[in-house]
């Protein structure tokens, strides 16, 4: 019953480095096409003062706004600690559940205590972040929807 623990861990390694660099990918072509039409839309004005007189229009402030790079909220970042944390106590906690049930090996609830530790840590990061957050006035912000 305790070889199985080796084999999940390993596909969900798989699985995790496959998304990061999937992931990673998208957001660079994202970032590489978005350049590009900017640059092409730049690159069409004569004269700074068509220029000018396109960025006063509704259209030209959005377009000026999207080339801005804004630091988001910290609701994101807050939220997947919470999320991770909440997730990394629940196998922690099972997998030492497991074990005082006989159901695992002592190596599980090595790694149950571990993920329980991360899950901890992670929760302790979303509060620290929160009023931390609070404290510098990031959070009378409103959320990106």
């Amino acid at each position: 019953m305790e070889n199985w623990l080796v084999p999940i861990a390993v596909f969900t390694m798989i699985g995790f480095i496959v998304w990061v660099i999937f992931s990673s990918v998208r957001r660079y072509k994202t970032a590489w096409i978005q350049g590009e039409v900017a640059k092409t839309m730049l690159m069409r004005f004569d004269s700074a003062q068509s220029m000018l007189s396109y960025v006063e229009t509704e259209g030209g402030k959005k377009f000026l706004s999207s080339l801005a790079q804004e630091a988001g909220t910290p609701y994101g970042s807050i939220l997947d600690c919470i999320r991770w944390g909440l997730i990394f106590l629940v196998v922690g906690g099972t997998l030492c559940w497991m074990y005082a049930a006989g159901a695992v090996s002592h190596d599980a609830q090595v790694a149950g205590i571990l993920a329980v530790a991360l899950g901890v840590g992670l929760e302790a990061a979303a509060v620290v972040s929160y009023y931390a957050s609070r404290a510098l006035g990031l959070l009378g912000k409103e959320p990106k929807a």
